[in-house]
């Protein structure tokens, strides 16, 4: 097939290639934030529609049920979309991939059955991956979430920005702190799957509004 053949074909999403690279890219960033929303919103209407899913403490303890494939899931394909999201700089990519894998060995090492007593060392790991991911999604943003601020013309646009992302760095560290703290305390109460669904839906935030400011600001994404 000419090159000729191909740019007149009326089947392709893109006119250009570099669009088609940009346009995977947003996909790419909406899969990460539409599973961190998505996980926790289907957890609870599954439990609402189905009278043989009781409600769980927390997020992790629905691997203990028929939900678990759709927590693995979630989980997996949301760690895979970080390890494959190039980032805008290095430094950037680096901690993605790291976060990227440690979502990765949440998924795959369970929390504690909450039928059985104590700790394993299987739901260590799972505690240490997940505090540790959410550590480093806010440390991507600490020190690379205002890289392409600088390209909006307004200050005061570029002001709003930098707020929303510090708030979103403090949210990060100390909902997951807050809810391993619940988790120690108390043996049992639902506050702690609000406190995990909340450090899930304020790491969706983060992708969801710099995914809104890159459109504004940058035409092309450099990848690294």
């Amino acid at each position: 097939m000419s090159g000729r053949e191909v740019q007149g074909d009326s089947a392709t999403f893109c006119e250009a290639p570099a669009d088609y690279v940009v346009e995977t890219y947003f996909v790419l960033r909406m899969v990460i934030a539409g599973g961190a929303i998505a996980l926790p919103v289907a957890l609870l209407a599954w439990v609402a529609l189905d009278p043989d899913l009781a409600m769980r403490d927390s997020i992790s303890a629905f691997y203990y049920t028929p939900a678990s494939g759709l927590v693995v899931g979630t989980l997996v394909a949301i760690g895979v979309a970080l390890v494959a999201y190039r980032g805008y700089t290095r430094g950037e990519n680096r901690l993605l991939n790291a976060a990227g894998t440690l979502a990765i060995v949440v998924a795959l090492f369970p929390t504690v059955d909450p039928a059985l007593p104590g700790l394993s060392p299987v739901s260590v790991i799972h505690a240490v991956a997940a505090v540790a991911f959410f550590v480093l999604a806010a440390l991507s943003i600490v020190f690379y979430g205002s890289e392409t601020i600088s390209s909006l013309p307004d200050p005061g646009v570029q002001q709003r920005y930098r707020v929303t992302y510090r708030t979103l760095v403090v949210l990060l560290l100390v909902l997951p702190a807050a809810a391993l703290l619940m988790a120690w305390l108390w043996e049992s109460t639902a506050a702690l799957f609000v406190v995990e669904s909340a450090t899930l839906f304020a790491f969706a935030t983060f992708w969801l509004v710099k995914t809104y400011e890159l459109s504004r600001s940058h035409t092309r994404m450099r990848i690294v």
